[in-house]
């Protein structure tokens, strides 16, 4: 069992959290506003909402849902806690960050300062598919994930397989400038072909 924090309380943040208490782990969402948000745990035994410092405090795994605009200021004002703890950015940067130059999930790392340790996942699938791993034609959906320290990579992987996707190694952090772009170029190719945006595409070997 690992405690996992999620900052933020958005659809990512339920469906993840949702898939993770089922496999066993300890789940606590982190709000701005906790006492609206109490209704996430209703069906999430052992799960809790509280604030951020709060869901920071016992956490082994922090995920940072927020909106990427907010990801940086959070770090900053929460460096002390975030330090030596494994983050996992999921955050998209869009038109926030449009030459791919440097990665959402870079900036997230240097906001923290020494001691960080963040790896980029799900940056790629969307929050209708995080409880669906397999697609309808049973295809195992894949969770791309790029990060510089290789321990860290292995949790983030068997997270990622406990929720029941193929965790696929992306290598360095700096590959995450190719995650950040991913997500306007699979839009792009949903409303060019018929697809659904909020679906995933598949790469084959």
């Amino acid at each position: 069992m690992t405690v996992i924090a999620l900052i933020g309380t958005g659809r990512m943040a339920t469906g993840l959290g949702t898939g993770w208490a089922r496999a066993g782990h300890q789940i606590v969402f982190g709000s701005r506003t906790p006492a609206e948000k109490q209704h996430l745990t209703a069906d999430l035994p052992g799960a809790r909402v509280t604030d951020y410092a709060g869901a920071l405090e016992d956490a082994t795994v922090v995920v940072i849902t927020l909106p990427y605009r907010e990801v940086a200021p959070f770090c900053r004002n929460h460096a002390a806690m975030l330090r030596e703890r494994l983050v996992i950015d999921i955050s998209n940067p869009f038109d926030n960050l449009p030459d791919n130059r440097v990665a959402g999930a870079e900036i997230t790392r240097d906001a923290i300062g020494p001691g960080a340790r963040v790896v980029a996942a799900f940056k790629t699938n969307f929050s209708t598919t995080l409880l669906t791993p397999f697609n309808a034609d049973g295809i195992q959906r894949d969770v791309f994930y790029a990060g510089d320290d290789e321990a860290d990579k292995r949790i983030v992987a068997g997270l990622i397989a406990d929720l029941g996707f193929r965790p696929v190694d992306c290598g360095g952090l700096h590959n995450a400038r190719i995650l950040d772009g991913m997500v306007p170029l699979i839009i792009e190719l949903d409303n060019r072909y018929g697809g659904a945006w909020q679906t995933t595409w598949k790469l084959l070997p």
